[in-house]
């Protein structure tokens, strides 16, 4: 069989490499490379854009049930190849995807941007009541804690004591990196989904402020050492969202925020972002919505 990828992440090697797949899933298949602890993920065409994401030009009801974990993949002169199943994917040609969260400058003081930022705050919250998620947005910083489980307890002082660290611009203390990183459970812990939106957050305020662009090198450096303690697929998001790379999904919903949309296209965005897997998508919302008013916690009360 051969595909063509319709577009591929800023992370993926441009140079002849070898792989393993790593995990298989009904819509995603990933690979590492050989010397590397970061995943490339491929993903079918319906699916939104990855740093280190290959999307195929594959129609919805193709499978990737049939790869096995293990199997080798050699990439030479821009065409992927797989030997079990007999599968090439084409490179070559693929548009070069790339989000720039720090060009947006998110200014929640401004009426616009601060109505967007309410507007999904509310349904994220009213989404996360509806399923039962264990993490509730509000929650976090409004309840006392005495009906909230173990995790979401853990979650809530944490964020807490991350959001007063980033107010101060203070890196001393690593405790609360270190109790989100692999805090929770499922294929990406909700803690790692959670810093991942807050690094999105952060990049998207840094508005050419030295001080905030030093304060989020030194946290992102930290995120990344740290990453050690959760597992692959999370590792990989960690990193790049540390680099101030996010999927599609979140990248988008940031850039209608930003621009002060208050309109079907807002909800829609935001809707598709925290649709993705079980809590993924909600968790790491949550955590874009809390990095991007970080600097002005007051829209928290």
């Amino acid at each position: 069989m051969h595909l063509r990828a319709n577009s591929i992440g800023y992370a993926v090697p441009r140079t002849d490499f070898d792989a393993v797949v790593h995990s298989v899933f009904r819509f995603a298949v990933n690979l590492r490379p050989n010397k590397s602890n970061r995943l490339l993920t491929l993903l079918a065409s319906d699916q939104a854009d990855l740093p280190q994401g290959i999307r195929l030009d594959i129609s919805e009801g193709l499978s990737f049930e049939g790869m096995l974990t293990g199997e080798p993949v050699l990439c030479r002169d821009g065409f992927l190849q797989f030997e079990n199943p007999p599968l090439t994917i084409q490179l070559r040609g693929a548009r070069r995807w790339k989000c720039d969260l720090s060009t947006l400058e998110v200014d929640p003081a401004k009426p616009t941007i601060s109505s967007a930022w309410s507007s999904v705050w509310d349904m994220l919250n009213q989404q996360q009541r509806l399923s039962g998620a264990e993490i509730i947005a509000d929650d976090l910083f409004h309840s006392n804690g005495a009906t909230r489980s173990v995790t979401a307890r853990k979650t809530g002082e944490a964020l807490q004591d991350l959001v007063d660290a980033t107010q101060r611009y203070e890196l001393a203390d690593s405790s609360a990196l270190c109790a989100l990183i692999g805090l929770g459970s499922g294929l990406t812990p909700s803690g790692d989904d959670l810093l991942v939106g807050y690094l999105a957050g952060l990049w998207c305020t840094i508005r050419r402020k030295s001080d905030r662009a030093r304060f989020i090198a030194g946290l992102a450096k930290r995120i990344v050492h740290l990453s050690m303690r959760t597992n692959d697929i999370s590792r990989t998001y960690l990193y790049h969202a540390a680099h101030g790379q996010v999927s599609s999904l979140l990248a988008d919903l940031a850039g209608n925020i930003s621009r002060g949309e208050n309109s079907g296209r807002l909800l829609d965005s935001a809707k598709a972002a925290m649709n993705l897997g079980h809590s993924s998508g909600m968790d790491a919302v949550t955590g874009l919505m809390v990095g991007l008013i970080a600097w002005d916690k007051n829209l928290l009360h």
